[in-house]
């Protein structure tokens, strides 16, 4: 019985150790050109941020998406919707720019609720669920996706580099409990990658694709740990 536990186990490490770090990587000084390009395009002026900023705050009141969520050989489809709420913390911070709550909600076309969810930058509440979906261990992976995507937490630690044949430029840092790394053009500003995790069972990678006047259309979220991918397609913001 032990034995087939340990197995179980290292079959678990073995599954679970994702490779979500960019491959290729060169060490940037901070001081050098490279890194202060990226720096101050992806986190500058909101002008200048494009892809960054939907990472770092979120910058429409409502998004509306065509969402497509497979989890294995399960699908689903219907809109989602991201809105962007002010709200004052108990500590007095500034709601409207240092604590948004976001709410995150999931739907077929005929109004039935796959998820609604709320998510603040110390809590993520499930207001309701699918019975099917409403398990402790997804919606732990539903908190890793949507706080990143958001980017409720600020980024710490930040370390640069460059990425050998692409030439892209890459940001590794912590976003609360996260490790995450920012994938952008040799420019810099234009963000292609977003991947993070908290655990091994928690890892997600989110691309960023058809930009359209500094903001991506379509959003592609893995987590290859459960073998789930969301699929967004921009239809409307305000």
């Amino acid at each position: 019985m032990r034995s087939l536990l340990l197995i179980s186990f290292l079959f678990l490490l073995a599954t679970g150790c994702v490779p979500i770090k960019p491959k290729g990587l060169t060490p940037v000084d901070t001081g050098t050109r490279d890194a202060g390009q990226v720096r101050d395009t992806a986190y500058g002026s909101k002008e200048g941020r494009k892809g960054a900023y939907f990472v770092t705050r979120h910058p429409s009141r409502v998004t509306l998406y065509k969402a497509t969520l497979d989890i294995k050989k399960h699908h689903l489809t219907g809109l989602l919707v991201i809105k962007r709420m002010d709200s004052a913390s108990a500590k007095g911070i500034a709601a409207q720019e240092d604590s948004p709550v976001y709410r995150i909600v999931f739907a077929n076309e005929i109004g039935m609720t796959f998820f609604d969810l709320e998510l603040k930058y110390d809590s993520f509440n499930v207001i309701s669920c699918f019975e099917s979906l409403n398990k402790r261990a997804l919606m732990k992976i539903f908190e890793t996706d949507f706080r990143l995507l958001t980017g409720t937490d600020t980024l710490k630690s930040t370390k640069y580099y460059k990425q050998t044949g692409t030439g892209n430029l890459v940001i590794e840092g912590n976003s609360g409990k996260y490790k995450t790394w920012q994938t952008f053009s040799p420019s810099g500003d234009t963000l292609y990658k977003y991947s993070g995790k908290s655990t091994i069972a928690d890892p997600v990678i989110i691309s960023y694709l058809k930009y359209s006047e500094g903001f991506p259309t379509k959003i592609t979220l893995e987590n290859p740990f459960i073998g789930m991918t969301l699929s967004l397609r921009l239809l409307d913001q305000k």
